[in-house]
């Protein structure tokens, strides 16, 4: 699957007229995990498109809808200089999985932690999603012991 920039297509960049779907989408993720969902457009507003942003934010789109959304935090390791990306959320709605939606958001954060000179990214998953450990590992992903979190290395 191709990944874009900025431009229509499977997964782009975010943009202001995805905030209502990304909301729901935030909700979604929070209700798969047994978590209550307070974020709503306006705070995503604030943290994706912000003059300084928190998020690094791609949505991919299935059947002419915002279907799944990745947000990525910056990363580093000071004692070693190492910066990275830490994908912080994946999503992809139940009906729009099984079509490569996931692994072309994990291939732009992939793409995003190169063009910002990183060399690694890492992944967060709840030790009971397996679904999620299975495709981390197909991308080349490593679990890391005693932590519930997969790291790959970008270099």
């Amino acid at each position: 699957m191709r990944v874009i920039g900025d431009e229509d297509g499977p997964v782009r960049r975010a943009r202001p007229e995805d905030l209502p779907a990304l909301a729901a989408l935030v909700g979604g993720l929070a209700a798969h995990h047994g978590d209550p969902a307070v974020a709503d457009a306006a705070a995503l507003e604030r943290d994706i498109f912000d003059p300084a942003p928190l998020y690094r934010a791609w949505v991919a789109c299935h059947g002419g809808a915002v279907a799944g959304y990745a947000l990525a935090l910056p990363a580093g390791q000071a004692q070693s200089g190492r910066r990275g990306l830490d994908l912080h959320h994946l999503f992809v709605a139940p009906g729009a999985r099984g079509h490569g939606l996931g692994r072309a958001l994990v291939a732009a954060v992939e793409a995003r932690a190169r063009q910002e000179g990183g060399c690694y990214v890492r992944i967060g998953a709840a030790r009971s999603n397996v679904l999620a450990h299975a495709l981390y590992r197909a991308l080349g992903y490593e679990e890391r012991a005693g932590d519930p979190s997969f790291r790959k290395r970008l270099d």
